[in-house]
């Protein structure tokens, strides 16, 4: 994807073009050219930073829109962010004169609007790249988190404006949030952390759409019914009238009729066929990596479920994965199996869930697009009766790739992404660690 930048509105941006002629995004490894001939591994943070010392203060939303179609162009997904991504947030509230011969806001009534206005940007992170689980965590901890929230920053520009006619200030801000940062602040309580975290072991089952055909409409034409009904009445009367010497025959004729007309029409609704899918079951190696990597960083230790089968038994992986992903759920006898292997292997936590891969499609920015749909559940299976501490999903991503079956692997590895964390927010969320 190419982005030339010549201006916003109907002003051009000189600054912008000594900064950043052309802007190229490449699939996978994201780098951008600057007018120099210079490459920068981050574009976004480097794009949307040329953008804040070039652009007047008071279109910073503009700001949030474009680094937001430079980043179409990458992996996309639902509920999860990255560093360089802008949040804008912004406030108008009236104010009282410094005097009755001075119409400006006092500088109190300034530094409390831009204040607002950085909280709302930061309430958009929030609520855009922060999951139930993590919600939870951060809710917790909220106070003390605002109270040092420019260490959690890597950038942040406020700017105001007053009407002196109206009275009203105009705050805008924009925040670049240190995601690691957050991750890390997060992570420090999983697990246990002390460096011997819980063992887990998971099972997710993948299934893709092989085979997808659209719905089927039928409509009908409307049910016309007709009626009609005529009468007619001809009568005919003679009158005769003689004198001495003639006779004379008057002849009057009337014609009544008398028709009406009428029916009914019927229209038949629409008729619709529901989206027919064949799924195959597709290997789950990139989504395994990535859940193992997610869960020894929260100090879980992670454990396939095949050394679990070797070591102390179990039902097979394929027949657990076949029923996970085209029933749903496992049978009772495999998932006794399942759980009785785990068990014994003294492991405390077991993950169960799908993943649903739908077709790739073609897309102008990248090639190809993917989404995915993962649901799943965390059960503690340290007693005899399994307790059910966590449940997870739907939660969708998306990613993208130069062909089908890179943007596949791309929706994998962010399936397990997402589902490795959203299973650590929500057990560091109810204290199970």
């Amino acid at each position: 994807m190419v982005v030339s930048v010549v201006g916003f509105g109907d002003k051009p941006m000189p600054c912008l073009l000594r900064y950043a002629h052309v802007a190229t995004v490449v699939v996978g490894e994201r780098n951008i050219l600057d007018f120099g001939g210079n490459m920068h591994s981050s574009p976004l943070s480097y794009f949307a930073s040329v953008i804040m010392r070039c652009l007047p203060t008071r279109h910073l939303h503009a700001v949030t829109l474009t680094v937001a179609l430079v980043a179409f162009g990458s992996q996309q997904v639902l509920a999860q962010c990255v560093t360089d991504q802008p949040f804008y947030g912004s406030v108008e509230t009236t104010y009282t004169p410094k005097s009755n011969f001075n119409n400006k806001p006092r500088a109190e009534d300034i530094s409390g609007v831009e204040a607002q206005a950085v909280q709302n940007a930061w309430q958009s992170y929030v609520g855009s790249c922060m999951g139930p689980g993590r919600m939870q965590q951060y809710l917790a901890q909220q106070n003390d988190i605002l109270r040092n929230l420019d260490s959690y920053l890597i950038n942040k520009q406020v700017a105001h404006e007053f009407d002196k006619k109206s009275k009203t200030i105009t705050a805008e801000a924009l925040l670049m949030v240190n995601q690691p940062v957050i991750d890390g602040m997060f992570t420090s309580t999983s697990g246990g952390g002390d460096g011997d975290g819980a063992y887990m072991v998971w099972i997710f089952a993948a299934k893709q759409a092989g085979y997808t055909k659209e719905s089927d409409v039928t409509t009908y034409d409307a049910d016309v019914s007709k009626q009609s009904n005529a009468k007619s009445l001809n009568s005919q009367e003679t009158v005769f009238a003689e004198d001495d010497t003639t006779t004379v025959e008057s002849t009057l004729t009337e014609t009544k009729s008398k028709s009406s007309s009428g029916g009914e029409t019927t229209q038949r609704g629409a008729e619709r066929t529901a989206v027919i899918r064949e799924f195959d079951l597709v290997p789950t190696i990139d989504f395994n990596t990535k859940f193992s990597e997610v869960m020894a960083l929260n100090n879980y230790e992670p454990t396939e479920y095949l050394d679990v089968l070797d070591a102390c038994g179990g039902e097979e992986l394929e027949v657990v994965e076949e029923e996970l992903a085209f029933d749903g759920r496992m049978s009772r006898e495999t998932r006794r199996a399942v759980v009785t292997g785990v068990r014994d292997c003294e492991v405390t936590y077991l993950a169960i869930g799908t993943i649903e891969v739908n077709q790739p499609k073609v897309s102008a920015v990248e090639g190809y697009t993917v989404t995915v749909s993962i649901t799943g559940e965390v059960l503690d299976v340290s007693r005899r009766l399994p307790k059910k501490v966590a449940a997870i999903g739907p939660v969708l991503g998306q990613a993208g790739g130069d062909e089908d079956n890179i943007a596949v692997k791309n929706a994998l590895m962010i399936a397990g992404d997402l589902a490795a964390k959203e299973i650590v927010s929500r057990l560091n969320a109810k204290g199970v660690n």
